[in-house]
């Protein structure tokens, strides 16, 4: 699986793309397209940005060009809570989530509102 590490965290629109990836296992730009109401235009923008972080691949199936995930939900879930946890986020806390809480561990988010906290009164 690709190394997020190394590149830049999701954007929330290409966590959202991934999120599509993760549940189909894969997707041509027009079941995006129609997933996500976006141009075809757009999403291919998205999935260069997505390729070049090592977050998608893509393979030729027949006619079509299909996108298929290489970070799993998992690693991008525990990339993203690592980074708000150090304060490494654009707003340089814990302002922005790209994650829904139902993508996040009970537990992972209990001790990252714990974190939160503790880092406000310190």
């Amino acid at each position: 699986m690709a190394d997020m590490s190394a590149h830049h965290s999701l954007t929330e629109d290409e966590n959202n793309a991934m999120r599509i990836l993760w549940d189909r296992g894969g997707a041509s730009v027009g079941e995006l397209a129609m997933a996500t109401q976006r141009p075809a235009g757009e999403l291919l923008n998205l999935l260069r940005r997505l390729r070049n972080k090592g977050a998608v691949s893509r393979h030729q199936t027949g006619r079509d060009v299909v996108y298929r995930p290489r970070l799993n939900r998992e690693t991008a879930r525990t990339h993203t809570l690592g980074r708000l946890l150090a304060g490494d986020s654009p707003t340089g806390g814990a302002g922005v989530v790209v994650l829904r809480e139902s993508d996040v561990d009970p537990q992972d988010w209990a001790d990252l509102q714990a974190e939160i906290a503790e880092r406000r009164k310190g």
